[in-house]
């Protein structure tokens, strides 16, 4: 988990260093570089698979290139929940049926994270010229903020809060405890964990501009401060995009609790128990729905 928090920070410098040489060649080939290698990197610590490795280029190109900010926030978002993935493997194995020691991300996961956020990046850098609609941009800035922010903060929710000492309530019935692992179940962990990964997602926006701000000459720390308001953006994306997440994932999602396998899934079945929601959205379609409402209300109420 720690070499991923370090490879992390040094993405962000790489990042930045790209936009910040001023060369539009360095930008995209420097971009492509970045891009295969933080799938490289996710593909040997096992946290994505080959397709997904192969999608995550595309993303990561799109994202790396469009702007620093971007570039920052994907790749903080990648390696820290990655490590967050890691964090009580042991337990989560016990809990999670479709746990992957690393992760283990497929296309369809790399999709439904980064599809929508790649299109926004890449519209962005074909208006981003100087006569462009700035509230506009600052609308797609947010946008690819918020998804992102909760992106991160339901990862983190999903691998940090399962591992409260305390049961999980069902969101839309607060009084009813459930299982831990049921879609929709919810901790003070959990919410505390949304906020961090949001924040997280802030933050990486905020570093990113200032590292191009640094290299280019200027003040890194008046950049930050300048810009500090947006980790508190990010930590409210995160917490409202795991709320819609939650909400989802107890009424369009199903869970059940299988007596042979001891644990929540995904699926009905003889000897399944159901515990709430309908099978109606996959996992992965439940992230993208959420993320993509995130994203609108960011760009509807923030401009960044």
């Amino acid at each position: 988990s720690t070499t991923l928090l370090v490879a992390g920070a040094l993405a962000v410098g790489a990042v930045a260093a790209t936009h910040a040489a001023g060369n539009g060649v360095a930008r995209l080939v420097g971009s492509a570089a970045l891009g295969a290698a933080l799938a490289g990197v996710g593909y040997a610590k096992q946290s994505l698979d080959a397709s997904g490795a192969l999608a995550a280029i595309g993303v990561g190109f799109g994202s790396i290139y469009s702007d620093a900010r971007f570039g920052s926030a994907l790749a903080v978002f990648f390696f820290a929940s990655s490590a967050a993935t890691r964090v009580r493997s042991d337990v989560k194995v016990k809990i999670d049926e479709h746990f992957k020691a690393g992760g283990g991300r497929d296309w369809v996961q790399v999709a439904a994270n980064g599809f929508v956020p790649t299109i926004i990046a890449m519209v962005y850098a074909l208006i981003a010229v100087p006569s462009a609609n700035v509230s506009l941009q600052g609308a797609l800035a947010s946008a690819f903020l918020g998804y992102y922010s909760c992106c991160c903060g339901d990862t983190f929710a999903s691998e940090l809060g399962v591992l409260s000492k305390s049961r999980p309530r069902l969101i839309i019935d607060p009084m009813r405890s459930v299982e831990p692992g049921t879609n929709g179940g919810v901790t003070a962990l959990g919410w505390s964990a949304s906020a961090a990964g949001g924040a997280a997602v802030g933050a990486a926006f905020v570093v990113g501009r200032a590292a191009v701000v640094a290299l280019s000459g200027g003040d890194f720390l008046a950049a930050c401060i300048q810009d500090a308001i947006i980790v508190v953006y990010g930590a409210i994306a995160g917490v409202f995009g795991s709320f819609v997440d939650s909400m989802l994932g107890a009424t369009v999602q199903y869970s059940g609790f299988c007596s042979v396998k001891d644990k929540v899934v995904s699926k009905p079945g003889p000897t399944v128990s159901r515990i709430s929601g309908c099978e109606f959205l996959s996992n992965s379609a439940v992230n993208l729905v959420s993320a993509s409402i995130t994203a609108v209300v960011a760009a509807m109420y923030v401009s960044i």
